[in-house]
């Protein structure tokens, strides 16, 4: 045991110094070190200009860790006690991720300032920096959420908890991307969320495995943690072999600076390192997770892992030196509205169909939730176990649905039209949750992930299953974002937006799981109970109506300053916002309460014949 942990601690150093010579290395071929003083102006002097880029991959490298324990204590630990003493150990990796994202944050004040850190420190600026600048707005929300994370780990924590705290982390590594460079890119939007998926996708995968190595080599089930976690992995390289495309497109513009610029040949480089991790996943599931689950010999496994660890932490060197090179000038369309970040046509009815927003985190989201869905319809099959076809068919639809409004016309229009966000949001909370509700996805989803079945049975659940807080899930994403005003900012900010558009179908899909009661939930509700449910749905539908009929107006400060000359607006486009928002979801509803209708008599027809007498046994004397 004593020469394994040697040879691991070997193996990890030599990993480290690879990543850092491919850090030094990559910045001096893409110019982001040194750099060149320029007579006149302000240098930060060497201690910024290197330390920033090695303080950055000290800083992913405790975030990778941070998130893989988590992931390994709430989907691969295979017992109680492992997984609270796994979320325990991630707790010294939070710290070390908060005290790196501090000194980031100084860091990127004495670059953006041009002063040395000591002179930056006494300007008396890093106050302002942290509350009003966007990169010190990023770095003091990863700071104070890290630290969070840190002493939530500590703590007893149930599934719930647990699946929260690693929510909590994987968002904690967005801020960052969400204000770097792409954020300036030509289609800023589809940059951002392209940069963010990569990097959630790239923490996932590289942290998962580095929980599976370090905190479950002596699990009792080390073959089903490796085959759970290679689901996992597939998934991640997918997620970020198709982000990292769409962003270098909308960073290079053109395919011919993939060779003719040095950010392009740093890209390629990142390519070919995605391609050898690509083939370490082939060999693990062609050799090394079949030995290890027919023998207990796991040096295979762990041989191959070490060596793919060491090329991931060199990729993320590479990753920081890209973020540290300057791109090619990728044209912007002349058209491009400045505060929407694309460009829009004047809005015809036919163009909601074929103007598209492909936000690569929600088309990722609804997709991974499609296939996993039909994963598990396909399991249940091999079990022998029959589903439905009109709900496989209700549950794509549904999904179908979400993608459109994800990412379709409405998408598109939804930021510059009162009405296209209506009806964005009622695409969203209400008409795709209610079909994908119709096709009960807990069934099919705890077939393709058996562990989700704990969460769903567990005491949380139990609470969130009560017909008022289920309701309460659905009204008051609508109620805070109408009243409060947090509708301006979540039209002109993508991240809000993101955040509103995922909470809106998340406790949509909830509610009408509830309601309708198809999927396996805790709590016994009753038909009446139910019904009353949906009427309550309807009430809230019919409130949002009277809001937009009667005012206030929505957002008038956002579309004032957006100014677009052809686009609808006032208090005629929000009275458009009833026929167009709150009808479909008003008759969606209303055709759930028709169909529990029906369900109600079908039951009572089959109970009373159940209950008649035999004809047969009657007439006998």
């Amino acid at each position: 045991m004593t020469s394994l942990r040697r040879r691991s601690a070997v193996l990890v150093l030599v990993a480290a110094f690879a990543a850092s010579a491919v850090l030094v290395l990559a910045m001096w071929f893409g110019g982001g070190w040194p750099r060149p003083e320029i007579p006149g102006l302000p240098s930060p002097g060497a201690l910024t200009t290197l330390g920033l880029p090695i303080v950055r991959v000290v800083h992913d490298i405790c975030a990778i860790a941070t998130v893989g324990i988590l992931l390994a204590a709430v989907a691969l630990a295979d017992d109680a006690a492992s997984r609270r003493q796994i979320t325990h150990s991630a707790a010294p990796w939070a710290l070390g991720w908060a005290a790196s994202a501090a000194v980031t944050q100084i860091l990127t004040l004495s670059d953006l300032l041009g002063l040395p850190v000591g002179e930056a420190l006494e300007s008396g600026f890093l106050p302002t920096f942290s509350v009003e600048v966007p990169q010190g707005q990023a770095f003091l929300l990863v700071t104070l959420t890290t630290l969070a994370i840190a002493v939530t780990a500590t703590l007893p924590l149930g599934p719930w908890r647990r699946a929260l705290l690693l929510a909590l982390a994987i968002f904690a590594v967005l801020p960052p991307a969400y204000v770097g460079h792409s954020a300036s890119a030509a289609d800023h939007n589809i940059a951002v969320s392209s940069l963010m998926l990569h990097i959630a996708a790239v923490t996932v995968w590289v942290g998962g495995l580095f929980g599976l190595v370090t905190r479950l080599r002596g699990s009792r089930s080390p073959g089903m943690a490796v085959r759970r976690f290679s689901a996992i992995a597939l998934c991640c390289y997918i997620a970020v072999g198709g982000s990292g495309l769409v962003n270098a497109w909308v960073r290079l513009g053109e395919p011919a600076e993939l060779w003719g610029s040095r950010y392009g040949l740093l890209v390629l480089a990142k390519l070919a390192a995605l391609v050898a991790l690509g083939w370490f996943g082939v060999r693990h599931r062609r050799s090394t997770i079949a030995a290890l689950e027919t023998s207990a010999a796991s040096r295979p496994f762990l041989r191959l892992a070490t060596v793919e660890i060491a090329l991931m932490a060199c990729t993320v060197a590479l990753a920081v030196a890209l973020s540290r090179t300057p791109p090619p000038r990728a044209e912007a369309a002349h058209d491009q509205h400045e505060l929407l970040g694309y460009s829009l046509p004047p809005f015809t009815p036919w163009r909601l169909l074929t103007e598209i927003r492909p936000d690569p985190l929600l088309i990722l989201a609804v997709a991974g939730l499609g296939a996993a869905y039909l994963v598990g319809v396909w399991r249940l099959a091999r079990r022998g176990e029959a589903w439905p076809l009109g709900r496989t068919v209700a549950a794509l639809a549904g999904l179908l649905v979400l993608l459109f409004a994800a990412a379709g016309g409405v998408s598109a229009y939804g930021p510059a039209i009162f009405s296209m966000h209506a009806l964005q949001y009622a695409l969203l909370g209400t008409v795709g949750p209610a079909l994908l509700a119709l096709g009960a996805p807990l069934v099919p989803l705890q077939a393709a992930a058996p562990h989700l079945r704990r969460m769903t049975e567990g005491p949380t659940a139990l609470r969130l299953t009560r017909p008022v807080v289920a309701l309460a899930l659905y009204a008051v994403p609508y109620l805070i974002l109408y009243v409060t005003g947090l509708f301006e900012s979540a039209q002109s900010s993508l991240a809000v937006r993101l955040v509103a558009e995922v909470v809106v179908a998340v406790t949509g899909m909830w509610f009408f799981s509830v309601a309708l009661g198809l999927d396996p939930l805790p709590r016994p509700i009753g038909p009446v109970v139910r019904t009353r449910m949906l009427l309550g749905a309807l009430v809230v539908q019919a409130w949002m109506a009277l809001v937009f009929l009667t005012g206030p107006l929505q957002g008038q400060g956002w579309y004032d300053v957006l100014a677009i000359p052809w686009a609808p607006g006032g208090l005629a486009d929000q009275r458009t916002a009833v026929v167009l928002g709150v009808g479909p979801a008003t008759l969606a509803i209303v055709a759930l309460l028709v169909l529990m209708a029906i369900w109600r008599r079908d039951a009572r027809r089959r109970v009373t014949t159940q209950d008649a007498p035999d004809e047969a046994t009657v007439a006998r004397p």
